[in-house]
């Protein structure tokens, strides 16, 4: 079931310190938050925060960034609308597709499909959380993820 009396709503320079406190509560990197090509989105529920999603843009593609949905906020469906958020944003930016890393859940019922590595490494390779992982000569943990997008659909 929704919850009414959440709203989500693009975040901007003034919520860093939240969004950064809700990724790190979710155990979520919270390094480039909010840097320049990156968009996120601040949900709350009667004004308190409750959720947080990211996206890091590259051309043509953008890369998720973290899910997090506080555990007073979970099983209201705010996840599904976080991260509904997200991909009607990249289908309106022209996207042709969005890239995760993830270290669980089945991401499939968000219509994403697991890819290797290297496609996401390759698709992506200006990507704040993709240079901090080259400039610490790691590797992400977990799945890659792809989800391919409509371009012609148009933002919400």
């Amino acid at each position: 079931m929704t919850d009414q009396n959440v709203q989500i709503r693009l975040a901007d320079a003034n919520d860093k310190d939240t969004v950064t406190r809700i990724m790190q509560e979710a155990g979520l990197t919270t390094e480039a938050t909010l840097a320049e090509g990156t968009t996120y989105w601040l949900a709350t529920r009667s004004g308190q925060p409750v959720g947080a999603i990211g996206l890091e843009h590259g051309d043509g593609a953008s890369l998720l960034r973290g899910a997090a949905v506080l555990p007073t906020a979970r099983g209201s469906g705010l996840g599904h609308r976080l991260v509904m958020s997200a991909v009607q944003y990249a289908q309106g930016r022209g996207d042709r597709a969005i890239y995760m890393f993830s270290k669980g859940g089945d991401w499939g019922t968000f219509g994403f499909q697991q890819v290797p590595l290297a496609v996401v490494m390759g698709e992506l390779p200006d990507t704040p959380q993709i240079r901090a992982y080259r400039a610490r000569s790691e590797r992400p943990g977990g799945t890659t993820w792809m989800r391919p997008l409509d371009r012609t659909a148009s933002k919400a």
